[in-house]
Order: structure tokens, then C-alpha cells, then sequence
């Protein structure tokens, strides 16, 4: 009896060096201890988890505030995760989306473990959290960074299609048609083939305007964004189109009042307009005239980013079969003779240049529904 009382026996001062290396090492991880009492109702921090939260030191904790520490888009997950702790004994170690007192959002390690009393009835969890804030955002950003190189990559894979393939077919046309002149005898038939020389010319031309738009839209992506009216732009783009627009029949409808302007480059907004609108008109139904709903809204839950979304009751795209290769250059999936596949690659590549995203929603016979978030 005497040698398990003097193995388990831990001298005083050893207990002092315990609690100092607990102390620093939870300082120096940012890492916070908390206890919620489910008898007596209360909850209990220590000053890392006040400080990590952002609370003075007269704040008194509660069951009834606890969501309040929580993002709201987290609410749902915390809720149920603290109840099967503390109804069914589950221990919790997982990432989750705190607030602050000041309102500051911070990513945390939460871990939780269920108490029991004698009796084996749980009475109460404790646990810890551990601002690891910094460490989410460096693999966010390296998200971030891996789907700008893979958008990059898509964009340099176009661009030397178009290089290679385009170009190279427009030269070997000319080189033909310029052998067979000094092949020909009449002055008739070389000026036959001098005309397809000018056609050649045209295409080439407009390849290389395609080239140069593309090379642009990086370019211009540094332009300084101003505050853009989404009425004003669309106004000024069924002025542009009018005559297209009445030819059509075309109704267009547009709501802006949850997201009336927006920080961006004009020329940009211009042409993400003109070109969704077009196209709409481009692929109307045959059967009906085409309606145009456009509308704004804020996406609250991702930093109030606004958001623009264009529908059209057009003849829409069989997404099963086509929807990877929507916005790819020189892609068309209609027999339109004047069908290019540039307008949707332009689109993309300028709202990708500056940090947006544009999705697409589409059903043969029903329509589609561009969706932009800026």
C-alpha cells in the first residue's frame, strides 16, 4: 500500500511545472479550455477562450448565448453535434466557423468530451478550442491559387488551340490557293481563286480579333473598377441591340433592387450583358418569342457578394452532353449559321479575370439560366 501511495505521490513543485507548461503551451497554440455544467446550467471559460472570443472578463457565459459564439451557417452542424455529446456520449474533434464578440469570424478546432458523474450519467462537456484561423485560410488561398492555375492553364490551352490549329489552316489555304494561281492559265480562273484569297483574308482577321480579345481581357483586368449601375449598363446594351431586340419580339424583364450597382470594370459589365442577351436571342424557341428575366441578389452567407442571373425561355442546351464544354472556345451546339462559340469563352474568361464565377443551368426545350457571382 505504501509503495502505490508513493508511485502516484507527485511533488508539489512539479505540479507548479505542469500548470506552467500547460499555461504556455495553450498561449502559445491559441488554445482555450471551456466547461459547460448541464446541472446547474452555467458555462465556464478561462481567460484564453475569453480572449480567443473576444469577451471582457466580467461576461458571464450561458447555455442560452452559446449559439452566439458560432457563425449562423454553423448553427445547424454545432447544434447537433453538442447533442450527441451530451445525449448519447459522443466525443467531437472537428473545424467550425466561430464569432466573435466584435463580430469577427474565425475558423476553431473544436474538441469536446461528455462528463459523467458516479452514476454514469452525463452531467456536462468539456473541452477545448484552438483559433487555427490562419491555418484554414493558408489552405483556402491555396485552393484559391490552384483554381487560378487551372483556369490559367485552360485559358493557355485555348489560346494555343486557336494558335496552332486556326492559324496554321488559314496559312495552308492561303499557300494552296497561291500554288494553284501559278498553276493556272487564264486570267479568269486566277481571279476566282484572288477572291477566295480575300475570304481566306477575312476569317484570318477575324481570328487574329479573337486572339487579341483574349490576350486583353488579362490585360485590361487591371483596370480600376468603379461603381457600375446594373440599370444604366442594361439600358445602355438594348440600345446597342435595339433593332435586333424589336426584329425578336424579344420582352425583357429585369429586378435590381436587392443589388443596384457593383464595383466593377463598365467595359466588362457591357459585355457580360450584351453577349447573355444576344445569345438568348440567338437560340430563341422557335415556337415562342423569347423572354429575358434578369435580376440581382447578395449571397450573404459568402461575404455579400452580388450575384446576377439571366434566364431566357430559349431553346436550350442538353447539359448531360455539352455542359463541360459550354463556355470552351469555338464550341457550338446548335445549327445556327452564324453560331461562333467566342461570346461564352469571352464572358467567362472576363469574369474569371477578376476573382467571379459564372454557372450555367439549362433543359433542351425549357431554357437556361446563367448565374454570375461577382
Amino acid at each position: 500500500m505504501e509503495s502505490n501511495l508513493k508511485r502516484h505521490f507527485i511533488p508539489n513543485e512539479n505540479l507548479e511545472d505542469d500548470n506552467f507548461n500547460y499555461r504556455e503551451s495553450a498561449l502559445l497554440t491559441s488554445t482555450g479550455s471551456w466547461y459547460i455544467d448541464y446541472e446547474n446550467k452555467k458555462s465556464y471559460w478561462d481567460d484564453i477562450t475569453r480572449n480567443l472570443l473576444e469577451y471582457s472578463s466580467d461576461f458571464m457565459p450561458s447555455l442560452k448565448t452559446a449559439m452566439s459564439l458560432f457563425a449562423e451557417e454553423h448553427h445547424a452542424f454545432i447544434a447537433n453535434t453538442f447533442s450527441e455529446c451530451a445525449l448519447s456520449g459522443i466525443a467531437f474533434d472537428t473545424e467550425v466557423l466561430m464569432l466573435t464578440a466584435n463580430k469577427r469570424k474565425f475558423w476553431a478546432r473544436a474538441i469536446g468530451k461528455p462528463v459523467y458523474n458516479k452514476d454514469e450519467k452525463i452531467i456536462g462537456v468539456r473541452g477545448i478550442f484552438q483559433d487555427i484561423d490562419y491555418i484554414i485560410q493558408k489552405e483556402i488561398n491555396l485552393e484559391k491559387a490552384s483554381e487560378i492555375v487551372a483556369s490559367q492553364n485552360s485559358r493557355l490551352f485555348n489560346f494555343a488551340h486557336i494558335v496552332s490549329h486556326n492559324l496554321r489552316s488559314h496559312s495552308s489555304n492561303l499557300t494552296l490557293i497561291v500554288q494553284l494561281i501559278n498553276d493556272l492559265d487564264t486570267l479568269q480562273e486566277k481571279l476566282e481563286l484572288l477572291d477566295n484569297i480575300s475570304h481566306v483574308s477575312e476569317s484570318l482577321n477575324t481570328t487574329i480579333e479573337h486572339l487579341n480579345e483574349v490576350v486583353s481581357i488579362q490585360t485590361n483586368s487591371n483596370q480600376l473598377r468603379v461603381t457600375v449601375n446594373f440599370e444604366d449598363t442594361l439600358e445602355q446594351v438594348k440600345t446597342s441591340v435595339n433593332q435586333i431586340i424589336e426584329n425578336n419580339n424579344v420582352i425583357i424583364n429585369s429586378d435590381f433592387s436587392k443589388a443596384k450597382c457593383i464595383k466593377y470594370i463598365p467595359a466588362y459589365l457591357d459585355s457580360i450583358f450584351l453577349n447573355l442577351i444576344t445569345n438568348a436571342i440567338k437560340y430563341k424557341h422557335k415556337d415562342r418569342n423569347p423572354i429575358i428575366n434578369i435580376s440581382t441578389t447578395r449571397d450573404f452567407k459568402n461575404h455579400d457578394r452580388v450575384v446576377l442571373k439571366i434566364s431566357d425561355n430559349g431553346s436550350g442546351i442538353d447539359m448531360d452532353k455539352f455542359g463541360d464544354k459550354l463556355f470552351g472556345m469555338y464550341k457550338t451546339f446548335h445549327y445556327n449559321a452564324d453560331a461562333r462559340g467566342i461570346g461564352l469563352f469571352i464572358t467567362k474568361n472576363q469574369i474569371e479575370s477578376l476573382n467571379g464565377e459564372i454557372f450555367a443551368e439549362s433543359e433542351p426545350n425549357i431554357g437556361t439560366t446563367f448565374t454570375i457571382k461577382f
